[in-house]
């Protein structure tokens, strides 16, 4: 298949029924804009029918594997709650697909990850994270929004309650090795090799039966497949909080951080 009309997305297929997606944003952090989030959506769809990759390794270029919504986008939703529905439509879109694909999907955390981009992140079978990254947890609720990818997504995870309220109550800020201990992630690797781990952990699962494993993922994501609904429903929710007014005087706050930071 062809794979060379992404834009935003680097894919390489390599010959052992593996393929690699680079999210390809690197000067704005990989944030999902209008045009990743629909490339995002294809892939899916094209990998489904692609009977020539086995196994998919996603990852971010840069130092960042998704810092979540573009905050340019973000920035429209306040002014206008269709916008940040029909924005909210393509990202529960992207998070189904990924769900319903029936090959492992390995996502390999390079860097800082929040937002979106950790919806998308923990929504992968297996999570490979650098040592050196970083975990921004509930980050949405910094801007006075429902962080529904997190409130859905640790519990899907088996983290436990006690755990997953303390943390996304106050919007942590998790490193690899913390991340592992709860049971948010797969395997903590040193950046330098972080790929070549994912990639190798990769490569093993397509020298497998490809039906077996599918099936296999299917059994263990039956929990999560049945609770989708609920992930659709506080989605929908996240995109109305939007509408409120206290999420403009968090937008200020976050263009200062972010202005300080550049």
């Amino acid at each position: 298949m062809d794979y060379s009309t992404y834009a935003d997305i680097l894919v390489e297929c390599h010959d052992d029924g593996v393929l690699q997606a680079t999210l390809n944003r690197p000067e704005q952090l990989n944030a999902l804009n209008e045009r990743l989030l629909g490339e995002i959506n294809r892939l899916w769809l094209q990998l489904a029918d692609d009977r020539n990759v086995r196994v998919v390794v996603v990852t971010g270029a840069g130092q960042a594997f998704s810092v979540g919504a573009d905050i340019n986008l973000v920035g429209k939703f306040s002014e206008d709650v269709e916008q940040s529905i029909d924005s909210s439509v393509q990202y529960t879109s992207a998070l189904r697909r990924l769900m319903d694909l029936q090959k492992p999907v390995i996502a390999a955390i390079n860097g800082d990850v929040l937002g979106g981009g950790l919806g998308l992140a923990l929504l992968c079978d297996v999570i490979f994270m650098a040592r050196e990254a970083r975990m921004l947890t509930a980050s949405q609720l910094n801007i006075n929004v429902l962080p529904a990818p997190d409130a859905f997504l640790w519990p899907a995870r088996g983290v436990s309650s006690a755990k997953a309220k303390y943390h996304l109550f106050k919007s942590s800020v998790l490193d690899a090795a913390e991340a592992e201990r709860i049971g948010l992630i797969s395997i903590v690797a040193d950046g330098g090799v972080l790929l070549d781990e994912a990639l190798d952990y990769a490569r093993q699962l397509a020298r497998r039966d490809p039906r077996m494993l599918s099936w296999t993922k299917r059994a263990l994501s039956y929990n999560l497949r049945a609770a989708a609904p609920l992930l659709e429903e506080w989605l929908s929710l996240e995109s109305l909080s939007f509408a409120r007014e206290p999420v403009k005087d968090g937008l200020k706050e976050m263009r200062k951080v972010i202005g300080k930071e550049r």
